[in-house]
């Protein structure tokens, strides 16, 4: 879409909020400067800079063409409040892309602007600026092209909250006048780069801006020799994080806790509702704890040795580790996904969502996190769909494609060609499927949330019994249809049974996503089905899949593939 036609859209969704897309210009201002601080300040001479890899990072070569070092610099984290379209995250590269950028982070309140961010890998941590919470992040570079109309709270928040290397602020050139210590500005050094204009802009405007470089104030670093020189950032500074706290806790100048499980336990049966208002409670009570603890008297806190860098800890780990706990709630809420995953998959999606983790826990960021899900699910069902169909290959049940002219059984079993290029399982197997306890996860587990992802809803509370020796064990659909069959036997084999409509499918969807088949006319000559069953197949893939139609909020469980 052009820049003309996302503005019509968001207009006629009610959602420009006046939205002046950056120039082009500023952004390669920004880029030079960047550049400039990076050059000036050797990093890997920096004290301060070097010691905080939670911002920036380098990395030395030696062109010999040019007989010169080359430095290449990584942004450990680029926060884009406003981020619109999100030209600004993909264009920030220093000069001769010798900047990269390790993880792009976004606020943006337009929804379909943030949900095509999370589409394109952008972490958008909060949907409205003015509820979201700041002061417990960090970032390398953070950028603001604030609305003109509320730029004045929008930067003072930025100021009193924001922690970062180095802040990028696109403001009317008036700002000068209007911004005073109040707003926490005298906290940092700022300073104009450049002013320009919107005449020529995507969206034209006759508004002057200034783009406004903020860094903390130069501190004093040793440079090795036993002097001193300027240092990028301020070391020892208290953070936003602590300025808030003291604001808000104290100056810092028994009931034993519930376990995790216990807590986890309490908040399984909670709707969305009922999460984010226990939440918010638990927030509030954990806030006037810590306040509590800020008018204990000073002799208590020095007789208990107890230091402000301790309680200051303690603090920003127990908001770390509230917000964690309600994540993970929230996640267990999505049964259309959690009933789709194997366990594995589940814990590995779970693993990356872990980035989530310093989101404040509201409506809107739940939002975000089921549309980032969606989008990853999507490409884990696929994968795990052909990991359960390799993990129950075996050479004595699979039947190689016609096209497979050149392969026999004998070939694999004794000449260790390896399996065939293209093959397909028989509807009758035996795999292994050792359980070192009966609910422990094996193959045929796996194989029950394929058989869900696949149409064929096997009951959530079924799960196979590896002690159960000899025993058929018969898995159905909720609407009374036999998926499959299993014996689990002493030796660790399962032999099973499956569906012959069932096994097709999980067949073709193997096949389909290893190309091994390219239109209907091969699913008819491969699996023996009629002309129109194979267009039907073709064009109707069994894979389940969830889209962005399905999502139901507050309640997840309304969820629906």
């Amino acid at each position: 879409m052009t820049t003309r036609e996302k503005i019509r859209a968001l207009a006629q969704n009610n959602e420009d909020r006046e939205w002046y897309p950056t120039t082009d210009e500023i952004i390669k201002a920004m880029n030079a400067d960047l550049h400039g601080l990076f050059a000036k300040h050797d990093l890997s001479r920096d004290d301060n800079l070097a010691r905080d890899k939670r911002l920036f990072d380098h990395k030395w070569d030696y062109d010999r063409k040019t007989g010169k070092d080359v430095y290449t610099y990584t942004v450990k984290s680029f926060l884009d409040v406003g981020a619109g379209d999100g030209r600004v995250l993909s264009g920030l590269r220093g000069v001769n892309d010798n900047v990269k950028v390790e993880k792009l982070y976004g606020i943006e309140i337009a929804k379909a602007q943030a949900d095509d961010l999370i589409n394109r890998g952008v972490f958008v941590i909060g949907r409205d600026f003015f509820r979201c919470s700041l002061v417990d992040k960090w970032y390398g570079v953070v950028f603001s092209n604030p609305p003109y109309s509320e730029f004045m709270e929008w930067t003072e928040k930025l100021f009193r909250e924001a922690n970062f290397g180095v802040m990028y602020l696109v403001l009317p050139v008036r700002w000068k006048k209007t911004l005073d210590e109040r707003c926490g500005i005298g906290l940092y050094d700022v300073a104009s780069i450049g002013e320009f204009d919107f005449l020529n802009a995507d969206r034209a405007a006759r508004a002057r801006v200034n783009l406004v470089r903020v860094t903390h104030k130069k501190a004093k670093a040793r440079d090795g020799r036993g002097g001193f020189r300027e240092a990028f950032g301020n070391g020892e500074e208290t953070d936003s994080f602590e300025r808030w706290i003291m604001e808000n806790v104290g100056t810092f100048e028994g009931k034993p806790d519930e376990s995790e499980e216990d807590m986890a336990l309490k908040l399984r049966g909670s709707t969305i509702d009922e999460l984010i208002a226990n939440f918010e409670r638990e927030a509030a009570a954990l806030f006037d704890l810590f306040k509590s603890i800020g008018d204990t008297p000073f002799r208590v806190i020095q007789a208990l040795n107890i230091d402000r860098k301790s309680i200051l800890e303690i603090i920003r780990e127990d908001i770390r580790t509230l917000k964690k706990r309600y994540w993970r709630a929230a996640f267990d809420r999505l049964d259309a996904v959690n009933l789709r995953l194997t366990v594995e998959t589940r814990d590995r999606l779970l693993s990356e969502m872990e980035e989530f983790g310093t989101l404040d826990f509201n409506e809107d960021n739940l939002y975000s996190i089921v549309v980032w899900v969606i989008k990853h699910f999507n490409e884990y069902t696929d994968e795990q769909l052909l990991s359960v169909f390799d993990a129950m290959t075996g050479q004595d049940y699979v039947r190689a494609y016609k096209s497979n002219v050149h392969w026999t059984r004998d070939d694999w079993r004794y000449t260790g060609k390896g399996k065939p290029g293209k093959y397909s399982l028989d509807y009758r197997l035996v795999t292994r499927c050792h359980k070192s306890y009966r609910y422990s996860q094996c193959v045929v587990d796996d194989f029950i949330v394929v058989c869900r992802s696949l149409g064929f809803y096997v009951h959530e509370h079924r799960t196979f019994d590896g002690k159960a020796y000899g025993e058929e064990q018969r898995f159905c659909t909720v609407d009374g249809r036999l998926a499959f069959t299993v014996r689990a036997y002493k030796n660790g084999n399962a032999h099973m049974r499956v569906d012959r409509g069932l096994m097709m499918r999980f067949n073709i969807e193997v096949a389909r996503l290893r190309n091994w088949i390219n239109n209907h006319n091969d699913i008819k000559d491969e699996f023996e089905v009629s002309e129109a069953e194979a267009i039907r197949l073709w064009k109707k893939p069994s894979l389940c899949r969830i889209g962005h139609s399905d999502l139901s909020l507050p309640e997840f469980n309304g969820l629906s593939a």
